[in-house]
């Protein structure tokens, strides 16, 4: 029997694109005639993203009266870019037994990740995600594979994004009533101080709303949304034109063609504030509500198959049987670098912790990648 642990050099386990990982591979072979031919290690680092195509049953009505069942398949999606790709072997057996002796065995490793690498990230429908690997080659067996994920983290610093510090607003007018009888119009506005944040930062809400119908509104929500944009192709996508596959120049590189690509949106709903308020007609408000930013991957689109973008969303419902509602979405950006350089941080699982990924793929394990959250208090 063997086992096997994967450590890394530091702690936490989050690097930089460029950084060399550092580390050891310790294994623990129990068996007196443990049975394998070599021992592979790899470092590897990828976005994959896949969903299932829509299969439909028709139904077709033959002469005869008899219903034939008639299947369409729509095919599977999916997209790859291997960002690097390293192998080593670290074993291998010098006799025709295939035995590797028993007792401990320690491996150590060092890889460099590309400069290019994007924001480790964890999905329904896909991940970036980079990992070292070890695999035991057993003969007449099946293979023993032990895979540790870490988080690579590029410097999304909001001082070198333009806009970042300039305000934002939106606002939306909406009337209300049926084409005889017109009820009036709702203005909502929403506005930020400014457009980039970091976790941990608190972001100031303020809502404006001008109410001239004769309805009443009751409540608004606020929403803080992440939105993931997955890209797949029926033919598959293997590595992009833009960045090689670093380590392993044999990596077979295919260019899916637009044509094949299809996009699927993920919106996911990361905390939610309910304002209870009473607007009647005529009414005006103004009021602000603070949102901290919890451990949450940078805004990015520095991935040809994974974008991810955050929100603020404002619904503001009205009282009575039937029901109305205002909606209002303002765009804003997540960094890892607050203008402020000097303000300490910690690293944090992601707020979604081990997210649910269900992909068909054999890398997949559940992770939670490490976030900077920042002190502002």
């Amino acid at each position: 029997m063997a086992s096997c642990l994967i450590e890394f050099d530091k702690n936490p386990i989050v690097f930089s694109p460029g950084d060399k990982v550092n580390g050891n591979v310790k294994m623990q072979i129990s068996d007196e005639d443990f049975k394998a031919r070599k021992v592979r290690m790899e470092m590897i680092g990828k976005a994959y993203t896949y969903w299932e195509g829509n299969v439909k049953n028709n139904h077709k009505i033959k002469n005869s009266g008899d219903i034939a069942r008639v299947r369409h398949n729509c095919a599977d999606h999916k997209g790859k870019i291997v960002y690097c790709r390293f192998e080593t072997i670290v074993w291998k057996s010098d006799g025709s037994k295939h035995e590797m002796p028993s007792g401990e065995h320690i491996f150590p490793f060092s890889f460099q990740l590309p400069h290019w690498a994007p924001p480790s990230f964890e999905g329904d429908l896909g991940f970036i995600r980079y990992f070292i690997k070890v695999e035991i080659d057993r003969p007449w067996k099946f293979d023993d594979k032990f895979i540790t994920c870490f988080t690579v983290l590029p410097s999304i610093d909001l001082s070198l994004i333009p806009n970042s510090q300039l305000p934002s607003k939106k606002h939306t007018c909406e009337e209300f009533g049926a084409v005889l009888w017109k009820g009036g119009l709702v203005k909502m506005e929403i506005r930020l101080p400014k457009q980039g944040y970091v976790c941990g930062e608190s972001i100031p809400v303020k809502i404006l709303v001008d109410n001239k119908t004769s309805k009443s509104f009751k409540k608004i929500s606020l929403k803080l949304l992440q939105r993931i944009t997955y890209t797949g192709f029926r033919d598959g996508f293997v590595n992009s034109q833009s960045h090689p596959c670093m380590g392993n120049e044999k990596e077979k590189v295919t260019y899916a063609t637009r044509l094949n690509a299809q996009i699927r949106v993920e919106e996911r709903k990361i905390l939610e504030e309910i304002m209870d308020v009473r607007i009647e007609k005529n009414d005006k408000i103004d009021m602000e509500k603070a949102i901290i930013v919890p451990p949450l991957p940078p805004s990015t689109k520095t991935c040809e198959i994974i974008d991810v973008e955050y929100f603020l969303k404002a619904k503001m419902s009205t009282l009575g049987t039937l029901k109305s509602a205002v909606k209002l979405e303002l765009p804003f950006i997540i960094g890892t670098v607050p203008t402020d350089k000097d303000r300490s941080f910690d690293y944090k699982k992601s707020v979604f912790g081990y997210a649910a990924t269900s992909l068909k793929n054999r890398d997949v394990q559940k992770y939670a990648p490490l976030y900077p959250v920042y002190k502002f208090i």
